[in-house]
């Protein structure tokens, strides 16, 4: 995820600031209007507090928001859980999502089998948060 251009910086991870700010970049994203998909993740700090925020893809958007997603998305929500130093890792420094998941170390509830039909919409998310090249 790039800066904020206002203020030239990058909230901390894992925040209400930082998902706004993923929110803001999700915004200018266009993705398939069939997709209806909602990832959620949840990182648990050593203290063991859970800091939770979800990607909901529908209408031809993606947008982001802190908070589980809610029971009404049981059907079309893939949830994702990590300790904090895993998640950063994935996030900031690129490590293999793969790599962690065989690991044991990122945990996965709900049907894979709709990322993999929402794969375009994936992409384009991928697209719009990464910095630019």
């Amino acid at each position: 995820m790039t800066t904020d251009p206002r203020s030239g910086q990058t909230p901390a991870i894992f925040t209400a600031a930082w998902v706004a700010r993923l929110d803001a970049a999700l915004s200018e994203c266009s993705v398939d209007e069939q997709v209806d998909l909602v990832l959620e993740h949840r990182v648990t700090s050593e203290d063991g507090s859970v800091f939770c925020w979800h990607v909901r893809v529908a209408g031809g958007r993606a947008s982001a928001a802190t908070g589980p997603a809610g029971d009404g998305y049981a059907d079309r929500r893939v949830a994702f859980a990590s300790d904090r130093e895993t998640a950063r890792a994935m996030a900031k420094d690129g490590e293999s999502i793969q790599r962690a998941f065989a690991e044991g170390r990122l945990h996965l509830d709900g049907d894979p089998r709709l990322l993999i039909g929402a794969r375009r919409a994936m992409d384009a998310i991928g697209a719009a948060l990464s910095p630019p090249a």
